[in-house]
């Protein structure tokens, strides 16, 4: 009886380890399925005068857009737009000259306007300061740190400036290696350029295409992540985590990067994409288009190939 028992148990774990190997290969297997990044146009928003930045508000669960409008004094503004697609106001925020970036935090909602950070409610869509340094030729996106600094790019100087919570605005760094910062993501203690980039060469034969970069805030070090130029970059978001979905002025392409470096163009929309948006919950892609006063929403999926 003995010996039967062992018998028993012997055939059992034989079995089991079986199993087990092919759970094992079956799991090893849905690991290597290959998928591809996969958008689809949902929604095009019309009339929106020279779109440049869009940002979302959960609280209102709405978009926000910044709109250039013809260049004339005061004819820019920032629309609010709902989830549908739906215009609920084109000057939600009025009186701008040239508005670009835009971010929001608690109430207060900022945008870079020409030499001027605007500061503005929310709620009411009323300025209630403007915030400027003598030293800036040409601010352009905006990013929130956790501690309520507001921090934008000046892409004409190569720099980057910053609010602090005590009201001063001030330069935070100035330096040819942030290649002309256009769009900021501010991940932990690393702020991530979108770069229009450096002039090389002369006259005709002269080219401008930037790099993704990384920017360590304690020891402002600044970084490469791009493996190679990319474009005039303008916007960047964090896809999901070491992933980033950044746009490219001027060949109108939304590319995925690494922080390895390694790039991936998922779409193209034409030129004059500006700075965009990806709202993970929603799987949304949303891009603002300058020339064509559009906003295109798309759906984000990963699908096998």
């Amino acid at each position: 009886m003995k010996n039967f028992i062992k018998i028993i148990l012997l055939v059992s774990f034989f079995y089991a380890c079986k199993n087990d190997k092919k759970e094992v290969e079956k799991t090893s297997e849905n690991e290597n399925i290959a998928t591809v990044l996969t958008p689809e146009l949902l929604l095009k928003v019309t009339g929106l005068t020279h779109a440049e930045s869009v940002v979302y508000d959960k609280n209102s669960d709405a978009l926000y857009v910044s709109l250039i409008g013809n260049r004339e004094k005061g004819d820019g503004s920032i629309a609010k737009i709902s989830l549908d697609g739906k215009v609920v106001d084109t000057t939600f925020v009025s009186g701008l000259n040239d508005p670009k970036g835009i971010a929001i935090k608690g109430d207060k909602i900022y945008v870079s306007d020409v030499v001027d950070l605007v500061e503005a409610d929310l709620n009411s869509g009323k300025v209630i300061r403007n915030h400027t340094n003598e030293e800036a030729e040409f601010l352009n996106d905006v990013e929130i740190g956790k501690d309520g600094t507001v921090y934008v790019s000046d892409t004409s100087k190569s720099s980057i400036f910053a609010l602090a919570p005590d009201g001063t605005f001030s330069e935070f760094i100035n330096s040819d290696q942030l290649e002309h910062p256009n769009g900021l993501l501010l991940v932990d203690d690393t702020m991530y350029v979108s770069a229009w980039g450096n002039v090389v060469g002369d006259g005709e034969k002269a080219k401008q295409s930037g790099n993704f970069l990384k920017l360590n805030m304690q020891t402002k070090e600044i970084m490469k992540v791009s493996k190679d130029t990319l474009g005039n970059l303008d916007g960047a978001q964090v896809y999901e985590k070491d992933n980033f979905l950044i746009s490219a002025w001027n060949t109108g392409k939304i590319i995925k990067i690494n922080t390895n470096g390694d790039a991936e163009d998922i779409l193209t929309v034409g030129m004059s994409v500006g700075d965009i948006l990806y709202i993970p919950e929603k799987k949304l892609l949303a891009l603002p288009m300058n020339r064509q006063s559009q906003l295109l929403i798309y759906t984000l999926e990963e699908v096998e190939k």
